[in-house]
């Protein structure tokens, strides 16, 4: 095993790392695992015995130290890192086994994004207007210094002074620009909900995965989606299925078709009966 590589370790049913092959070998000959550890490194398929990685299992530097009680800590708050990258991550077939989740994280709101849309068209998109803001109160429930509901609710005063500054002027460069103003704020409150959603969950042991492309393209939907997905681990610590991402692009996708098929006809009856006057004209 060469000096550079690094170890991951998982006992306990918590996995922790990765660790330098000195720290970890230092640590075997201080007595910190046993032979339950399993451990893996980049190239194993499967997680192992932590001593089956080494030629031979180091002997201890010393006398080895007593056996901590069994609801101390197996490694001091300096040994181990607070989080780790997960692009390190191991990808074999080890997994922590389910947990209850944290009570005191309060619930996400849970309504389905397909519901969400229903109500959004009934409404004439009042109430996809409204939501943004059960899911900024949400964020800042377990975020503080979240400022996702301050933006939006600047968003929303600029889209109203916007509407009503182009009554009787609908080409009206202010009211433009408040509506860019109002977009802008919108998705700037978008990207720190999800930012704060990552950072807030993973000491809870839930890694949320939010893509930035489909975010900015079904913003309200799409984290709707991860928020029923958190919503139902709370309820059962189930993390499958994954939430909802590729079905957003199908739908996108089977609209642009339909808007197409739709318009295309139209624009060649326009292109008929602009070509029919132009030749009545000419006669």
């Amino acid at each position: 095993m060469s000096v550079g590589e690094k170890i991951w370790i998982a006992e306990h049913g918590e996995r922790s790392g990765p660790f330098p092959v000195d720290e970890v070998r230092r640590w075997m000959t201080e007595g910190r695992y046993d032979a339950q550890t399993l451990a893996w490194r980049n190239g194993m398929p499967e997680w192992a015995p932590l001593y089956s990685l080494f030629s031979e299992r180091p002997a201890p530097a010393g006398p080895l130290p007593p056996s901590p009680p069994p609801a101390a800590a197996v490694f001091d708050a300096t040994d181990r890192p607070a989080a780790t990258h997960m692009l390190d991550e191991p990808t074999s077939a080890y997994r922590a086994p389910a947990e209850a989740p944290d009570e005191d994280l309060p619930p996400a709101p849970s309504m389905h994004w397909g519901v969400l849309l229903l109500l959004g068209i009934v409404t004439l998109g009042i109430f996809t207007l409204v939501w943004p803001f059960m899911q900024a109160n949400w964020v800042r429930k377990i975020d503080k210094d979240s400022k996702a509901m301050l933006w939006l609710g600047i968003g929303v005063v600029c889209l109203v002074v916007g509407e009503v500054v182009s009554i009787g002027h609908p080409f009206s460069l202010l009211g433009s620009l408040l509506s860019l103003a109002y977009f802008v704020l919108f998705i700037t409150a978008y990207f720190a909900m999800a930012g704060s959603i990552r950072s807030k969950l993973a000491p809870h042991g839930l890694p949320v995965e939010i893509g930035g492309v489909t975010l900015f393209f079904f913003n309200t939907f799409y984290l709707q989606g991860q928020l029923r997905w958190i919503a139902r681990w709370q309820e059962t610590g189930a993390r499958q299925p994954e939430p909802p991402k590729v079905v957003f692009w199908v739908l996108w996708l089977a609209a642009l078709v339909l808007g197409a098929a739709l318009v295309i006809p139209a624009y060649q009856r326009y292109v008929q009966r602009i070509q029919a006057m132009q030749m009545e004209q000419s006669e």
